[in-house]
């Protein structure tokens, strides 16, 4: 039996309801999924043969089954059969957290090299590696994409661009400087579509449910009479700042005008002294002209 210890973290699910627990893109097609690539249930598979052995295969191809979903595709020229067909799906446990990795497939079905180059129309929400390459003929090459932690709510707008194009003669230099010489024409082109879920479902899903749980939580008794009060206090706190500031520089300006009357006085009572001064000193020098005072 299984240990009371653990008993509680392990739950029974029918088929019908392991949807409610795995995004269909992530399960095999034998379970109710999309996912036809990732893994055989040879257990369901072979039950009227007799065959009573509980066991998943998965493609020997692939070192990480969960890097690997949905059904592939032939780009537009048919140089590259390319695994996801459509969409890239990430999964998140919080809406600002790291997703697990997923790849984009890339089989080589000419008897030629092919170089491929990924790009996307958010680099600074992805970490790609890599982005260009080779591809010999017959080889498979996976590239892993992995969604940097915050970028899972806007996601879904972002698109990745899958180009391909044949090597027909040796290359020169590096792959990165060989695309930088390829015809448009010549080159292949596969777009795909990006889809993150939270805990199995769509993460807009979710964004929705709680906005719709913000806008449907009742206001608290006499809230808004709170706010209403606060704001008005502010506006009048306010308007008593304006008035005071006002008055200030209406008292500056008074006495900026008061020290200029007093400058003027002192200036006339400096004159004054002078005059005095000067009449004082021609009376005790006989041979000076007379001096007249100036009328004010």
């Amino acid at each position: 039996g299984i240990n009371a210890e653990y008993g509680d973290a392990i739950k029974f699910v029918s088929k019908a309801e392991v949807t409610d627990y795995v995004d269909k893109d992530q399960l095999p097609v034998s379970l109710g999924g999309n996912n036809e690539a990732a893994a055989t249930n040879v257990m369901e598979n072979d039950l009227t043969g007799g065959i009573d052995k509980k066991q998943v295969t998965f493609n020997a191809s692939s070192s990480n089954p969960s890097l690997t979903a949905g059904k592939s595709v032939t780009d537009k020229m048919g140089i590259l059969q390319i695994s996801p067909a459509d969409t890239l799906t990430f999964s998140v446990v919080q809406s600002n957290s790291e997703s697990l990795p997923q790849c984009i497939r890339m089989t080589n079905i000419k008897d030629i090299q092919v170089a491929y180059k990924v790009k996307t129309t958010a680099p600074e929400h992805y970490r790609v590696k890599p982005t260009v390459g080779i591809i010999e003929p017959g080889q498979t090459v996976e590239v892993s994409v992995q969604l940097t932690p915050g970028s899972a709510v806007t996601a879904s707008r972002d698109r990745f661009l899958v180009q391909s194009t044949l090597i027909t003669s040796a290359l020169k230099s590096d792959v990165s400087e060989f695309w930088r010489t390829v015809e448009p024409g010549k080159v292949s082109e596969h777009r795909l579509r990006c889809k993150v879920t939270m805990n199995g479902s769509p993460i807009e899903d979710k964004v929705e449910m709680l906005n719709s749980t913000l806008h449907s939580m009742p206001t608290a008794a006499g809230g808004e009479d709170r706010l209403t009060a606060i704001e008005n206090r502010l506006k009048t706190i306010q308007d008593s700042v304006e008035k005071t500031q006002k008055q200030v520089r209406t008292i500056l300006t008074i006495i900026q005008l008061f020290l200029i009357v007093i400058m003027i006085y002192i200036s006339y009572l400096l004159y004054q002294e002078y005059s005095l001064l000067s009449e004082s000193t021609s009376s005790s020098d006989p041979s000076a002209p007379p001096l007249t005072r100036p009328e004010l």
